[in-house]
């Protein structure tokens, strides 16, 4: 393995250990939450953890890098010579016409992956996708989701699965292809770990209006949804 698939490898796992950090904080949250609410109930005290003050300086804490952008450079840079990398997608929309990412270009554009018959998280996604249309709504922003199950998610199924959560035909695109080349698509050009057929993480990811990947965003996270929505804000403001 060379250098730089080695270096490649170490950001994704980064990427990775993030998601999974995003979670577990979401869940200890959740956690303590429902203590301090027992707690109170049942007239308790709740005992700040010892050793820690939030005046207390993070020395050995890493820079924040909201939305992994630091890391998306680094990835950007490391792959940039590389021939065979995958760099843009043809794919079918539920309209059944073919879509390019070229056709993207211009405006910046929000991408996840899901599978319509998903038992997990992939319809709150969705809806969460559907707060972003609103939010953005007459504005030059386009949503993407792109299906890992294109044995079963049709462009007919893909049509029904878009109907449900109201999605503009012209601003939010769902897309299917051959699953080698999703995979393809999810590793490289959006640098996200977990893409395989009924898998995907729990990412948005952010592409400007050049067809950069520029931010990366676990939206279980609340903190993480507001950083993906001002740095949508910024793009708009730039253009």
């Amino acid at each position: 393995m060379n250098r730089i698939m080695i270096r490649i490898l170490g950001v994704l796992l980064g990427l990775f250990a993030g998601t999974m950090a995003a979670w577990v904080s979401i869940q200890w949250k959740r956690a303590r939450q429902q203590a301090t609410n027992n707690a109170s109930d049942e007239g308790g005290v709740i005992l700040q953890d010892e050793g820690a003050s939030a005046d207390d300086p993070q020395t050995d804490a890493p820079p924040p890098d909201p939305g992994d952008r630091r890391k998306l450079v680094e990835l950007r840079q490391a792959v940039a010579n590389e021939p065979a990398w995958t760099r843009s997608f043809t794919l079918t929309e539920r309209s059944g016409r073919l879509v390019k990412s070229e056709e993207l270009l211009g405006e910046p554009y929000i991408v996840c992956f899901f599978f319509s018959t998903c038992p997990g998280t992939c319809k709150r996604q969705s809806s969460e996708m559907r707060l972003l249309q609103s939010k953005f709504k007459g504005k030059p922003l386009k949503l993407v989701s792109i299906s890992v199950d294109p044995e079963v998610d049709t462009p007919e199924v893909l049509t029904e699965y878009a109907n449900n959560f109201n999605a503009d035909k012209d601003r939010w695109l769902f897309l299917t292809g051959a699953l080698d080349d999703i995979i393809k698509v999810g590793t490289e050009m959006f640098f996200l770990p977990g893409v395989e057929k009924r898998g995907h993480p729990d990412r948005f990811c952010l592409v400007d209006a050049k067809g950069e990947l520029v931010g990366s965003y676990v939206w279980l996270d609340p903190e993480q949804r507001d950083q993906l929505i001002a740095h949508v804000e910024e793009l708009l403001t730039s253009q």
